[in-house]
């Protein structure tokens, strides 16, 4: 679905700062001297023998950010680089440094280092994520995107292609919220006229920056589906020792929620079907984004079983089944989070394609508020900015359960640089208030950290807490 044009033109390098290794080892490094993000620049590199370098990039604590592995052949190298992190994040401003290893036929290693600073960033499309991959005519669904500039106010171009290449809508918008924007299209153009049934693509670019573009499929649809009346689920929450292809189908269940009119607010169930009986705990479920296993239907009243919010024990109850309504998650990913390993899992069409340590909720004496809700939920809209709890500020949020989301770990700031020493020796064990922390740091050889969460996981995307 993403697609980058990555052109990395060779840059005027006015200014080259070369700081070479050890005097015995030949192999140099330089970059500019200041660096933007979004910005083609070229490293240089000289090596002593042909083979493979890895440049590894520090901030000013020695914040791994990027890795980098190039073929290089003896004598001098050019290697295009974006200014940017492992998943193209965008990095702070201030002080870094790249190391630059080769390893000899003999065995031995010889290295290199090379300074700068980073000090801005050209302005570019973050992500741009379709809220479906159908759009109906009859309105019967709202369609969006979700689009994320890293500076604004830029225009942002949305161009839509028919299935033989041609463009037949075009549309300009700009961009002046720095959390994002939620853009909406009804599939119609701006006469009016609807376009007909059928497969298009639709790409969006910073009309400031197009080399940072993202492409997808989009089928339009004159009518929905009628949607099936609410019946028994069968289990929606996954057993331990399932297979991945078991895991992906319960994944790809559709969800019976509770319809809470686009809110988040606590919702009752009853001991009895009737509204004048006793409710189950207070106001245990949410509504909209809370799966709930319907385990039978009694005329007008559904018997349901879920996690409650205040607690995270599970709870079963009659609700009105008027109240309730089905969504689809998103086909292209999901979430699993295991709370008793403490690691959260990317499911890629049937898939996984890699596993991370996480943090999440330890509750603190009668606070069983922060315990994480084990279950089944579907992703809202994305945070553009992150937000302050407790001394520390958490970035890239992905709200999936009312007030809780998947989120960084905290950090604080040492002058331009985040310190998340306090936190990261946390990740594998709960620590958080309910949320899910995921570190920024990939592995050395792995893509996964809470940027790539940020900028890939789409509106109603997934999300399955097993319980510990």
């Amino acid at each position: 679905m993403r697609k980058l044009i990555l052109p990395f033109l060779l840059c005027a390098l006015l200014f080259l700062l070369p700081l070479a290794a050890s005097a015995d080892s030949d192999l140099s490094l330089s970059l500019p001297e200041t660096v933007k993000g979004f910005t083609p620049c070229t490293i240089r590199l000289t090596a002593p023998f042909d083979g493979e370098a890895t440049l590894r990039l520090y901030d000013r604590l020695n914040n791994h950010w990027l890795t980098m592995r190039v073929d290089v052949t003896a004598g001098d190298n050019k290697i295009p680089w974006n200014g940017l992190g492992t998943n193209l994040e965008r990095l702070m401003a201030g002080p870094y440094h790249f190391v630059a290893s080769m390893t000899s036929a003999d065995g031995s290693e010889v290295t290199a280092k090379a300074k700068f600073e980073i000090n801005a960033t050209t302005p570019a499309l973050v992500y741009a994520l379709p809220s479906s991959d159908t759009l109906y005519l009859d309105k019967s669904e709202k369609w969006f995107v979700e689009c994320y500039l890293c500076a604004v106010p830029f225009i942002v171009r949305m161009e839509v292609k028919n299935d033989s290449g041609k463009t037949v809508y075009a549309h300009d918008t700009t961009i002046t919220d720095e959390d994002g924007l939620s853009l909406p299209w009804n599939g119609r153009l701006d006469s009016g006229k609807a376009l007909p049934e059928g497969d298009y693509s639709v790409s969006l670019w910073c009309k400031l920056n197009p080399d940072y573009s993202f492409t997808f499929p989009l089928h339009i649809a004159e009518k929905r589906k009628p949607q099936p009346d609410i019946a028994e689920t069968g289990p929606i929450v996954p057993e331990r020792g399932m297979s991945d292809e078991e895991i992906w189908n319960i994944m790809m269940q559709p969800s019976v929620v509770i319809d809470g009119n686009g809110t988040f607010k606590r919702f009752d169930i009853y001991t009895r079907p009737n509204s004048s009986s006793k409710t189950v705990g207070s106001g245990p479920l949410r509504c909209n984004m809370q799966a709930l296993e319907v385990l039978s239907v009694e005329g007008k009243w559904a018997y349901v079983r879920a996690w409650s919010h205040a607690d995270a024990q599970p709870v079963e109850g009659y609700i009105q089944v008027r109240k309730l309504k089905i969504l689809y998650p998103s086909k292209q990913y999901g979430i699993l989070i295991d709370k008793q390993n403490q690691t959260l899992t990317v499911y890629e069409s049937g898939h996984p394609i890699g596993t991370v340590p996480v943090s999440t909720g330890l509750p603190v004496g009668r606070d069983t508020w922060r315990e994480t809700p084990p279950g089944v939920f579907l992703t809202d809209v994305h945070f553009g900015s992150g937000f302050s709890q407790d001394g520390y500020r958490y970035e890239y949020p992905i709200r999936y359960d009312a007030g809780n989301m998947i989120h960084g770990l905290g950090y604080v700031r040492q002058n331009s640089v985040r310190d998340y020493s306090h936190n990261l020796p946390e990740l594998g064990q709960k620590a958080s208030h309910g949320c899910t922390r995921v570190s920024m740091f990939a592995g050395d050889d792995g893509f996964l950290n809470i940027y790539w969460l940020w900028t890939h996981l789409s509106y109603h995307t997934r999300v399955i807490v097993l319980p510990d």
